[in-house]
């Protein structure tokens, strides 16, 4: 019995994207990483704080729909991947929503399974 191996790996390469934006305020966060065909660009977000950790604010595999987790999902908003970027739309930020704004991508890359 051989247990089973996936047949990929992940590669994630993260950008911080650097916007300042007043409370109350609406904002666009635009990221084009996009290196290879088999993508999944993420939007991660890292609260300000001493002991805070990246949390997934949201996700667009390419040719589907963006899906943006169920906490962010009042007031943002994620485009498909177009072409090598995705946007992330910040309605009406609240201070809770401080913090630094992470792209990243992963690709599947098949190794002869």
């Amino acid at each position: 019995f051989f247990p089973m191996v996936p047949c990929w790996f992940f590669v994630a390469m993260l950008a911080p994207v650097d916007t300042v934006i007043r409370q109350g305020q609406s904002t666009n966060l635009s990221c084009s990483e996009k290196k290879s065909s088999n993508t999944v660009m993420y939007w991660y977000k890292l609260p300000l704080g001493k002991d805070s950790r990246l949390i997934l604010v949201a996700s667009a595999i390419e040719g589907t729909k963006a899906n943006v987790e169920e906490e962010f999902r009042s007031r943002f908003s994620s485009s498909e991947i177009q072409g090598d970027s995705v946007t992330l739309l910040i309605e009406r930020a609240f201070l809770n929503d401080s913090g630094m704004y992470y792209c990243a991508e992963s690709e599947t890359q098949w190794l002869g399974c």
